[in-house]
C-alpha cells in the first residue's frame, strides 16, 4: 500500500467551549477548504496534529478528513464519545498521509487488511513519538493496537515520523503537497 504526503494546513479552531468548530483552514498564511485527497471517502488516511512543533495527535480516518475532524470537535459526551482532547486549543497544523487503497466500504472484508495495517502504523507512530521524545503525544486518548504487518507497520511509521519532522523543506509551489513520498507494496 503506497502512502503520499503530508499534505500540511494550518487549522484555526473557534466559538464557545461546548461548541467548536473549524474557523478557518490555511496553507502557508491562504485561506483554502480540505482539498483531494484528504477529502477523499473510504480512504486510509493518517494525520498527525502538531501544536507548535510538538506532536500532540495521531490518528486514523478513512472518511474525508474533514469530515472526521469535525465528528471529534463536536462531539459532546453523547453515547459516551467526548471527542478530541485538543478541540480546546485554538491553533494547529494538520499533517494528513493518504494511502493509496480505495476500501469497498460498509465493513467488507476485503477491506480488513488494509484498515488493520493503518491502524498498525497509527500505534507504531504514536510509539515512536514516545520513544523519541519520552513522552506520549499529549492530546493522544486511543491507539489501535494489532500486530498486523508489524515490521511494515514499523517501517511505514518511521518513515512517516521522518517525514513529518522535515516538512519545512517541501515544495512552496504546491505547499499542500509534500514532496515527500512514502511508498509500500
Amino acid at each position: 500500500m503506497d502512502c503520499e504526503g503530508p499534505f500540511c494546513y494550518t487549522i484555526l479552531l473557534s466559538c464557545t467551549e461546548d461548541k467548536r468548530i473549524i474557523s478557518k483552514k490555511d496553507i502557508e498564511g491562504k485561506i483554502t477548504n480540505f482539498k483531494h485527497p484528504i477529502t477523499a471517502q473510504r480512504v486510509p488516511k493518517i494525520y498527525i496534529l502538531k501544536q507548535n512543533e510538538e506532536l500532540v495527535y495521531v490518528g486514523y480516518a478513512s472518511q474525508s478528513i474533514g469530515t472526521r475532524l469535525g465528528q471529534g470537535i463536536r462531539a459532546n459526551g453523547g453515547n459516551g464519545y467526548h471527542g478530541y482532547k485538543w478541540k480546546q486549543t485554538e491553533e494547529l497544523q494538520l499533517l494528513v498521509f493518504v494511502f493509496s487503497q480505495q476500501l469497498k466500504g460498509k465493513k467488507n472484508d476485503a477491506d480488513k487488511p488494509y484498515i488493520l495495517l493503518a491502524e498498525a502504523i497509527e500505534a507504531e507512530l504514536v510509539y515512536l513519538i514516545r520513544e523519541e521524545t519520552g513522552k506520549w503525544p499529549r492530546f493522544q486518548n486511543e491507539i489501535h493496537f494489532n500486530n498486523e504487518n508489524l515490521e511494515k507497520a514499523k517501517e511505514i511509521a518511521a518513515e512517516i515520523y521522518l517525514a513529518v519532522g522535515e516538512e519545512s523543506k517541501f515544495n512552496v509551489e504546491q505547499p499542500y503537497l509534500a514532496t515527500a513520498k512514502v511508498n509500500r507494496q
